[in-house]
């Protein structure tokens, strides 16, 4: 196999181990034998580990990027806009459990030398919407909070899963959402923004 070949193979093997196990359980020798790979050719492609992870996790951020371009191109401070940009959010990662796992598995502290990750990911991925709206929320000073609320139900719910009251599972972990499910934690996403935000009607 081509170079190229061999490194969208490892990579695509990496992220599904750094998904599922975290970097810090994540060796060479399981990337490589994953991959179909020696060792050897590992190195060849990533000088370390951390080197490949840093590279899954660009990719990483720049599919949720893709994924809500549309929406963030057309922001404007409405709660229609919102909607739609939080409804790009909820379908990327309820399609691609893999990505959703790199950031659980980092908001347990995995990875911890490559922290200045997220202040190069996330500081940017948070500044525009919170400038797009802090003229038009009731509460400016909680508006962090409150777009912090987002991706963490959102994680929550699709990463670990959720029971109702009545003991009847909405999904378990590790398995795909049902669609009258993830349709009706839609309509609570909705609802968590209209009043975390009061935005207005277009």
């Amino acid at each position: 196999m081509n170079a190229n070949g061999d490194q969208d193979k490892i990579i695509e093997a990496a992220t599904q181990l750094f998904s599922a196990l975290g970097f810090d359980a994540t060796t060479t020798e399981l990337i490589a034998e994953s991959a179909g790979v020696d060792i050897a050719t590992v190195r060849r492609r990533f000088r370390s580990n951390t080197e490949l992870y840093r590279t899954v996790m660009k990719r990483a951020a720049r599919t949720e990027q893709e994924a809500l371009a549309d929406a963030v191109a057309a922001f404007t401070p409405t709660r229609q806009a919102m909607h739609r940009l939080l409804d790009d959010y909820l379908d990327l990662y309820a399609t691609r459990p893999d990505l959703l796992g790199l950031w659980l598995h980092r908001r347990t502290g995995d990875a911890a030398d490559t922290a200045d990750f997220d202040e190069g990911h996330v500081k940017p991925r948070l500044g525009w919407i919170a400038d797009a709206l802090r003229e038009h929320v009731p509460d400016p000073g909680q508006l962090d909070y409150a777009l912090w609320s987002f991706p963490w139900v959102v994680s929550g719910f699709l990463g670990h899963g959720m029971i109702h009251s009545d003991g009847r599972p909405a999904h378990l972990p590790g398995h795909p959402v049902a669609g009258r499910e993830l349709e009706a934690f839609r309509a609570y996403l909705h609802t968590l923004a209209d009043r975390l935000l009061d935005l207005p009607d277009r």
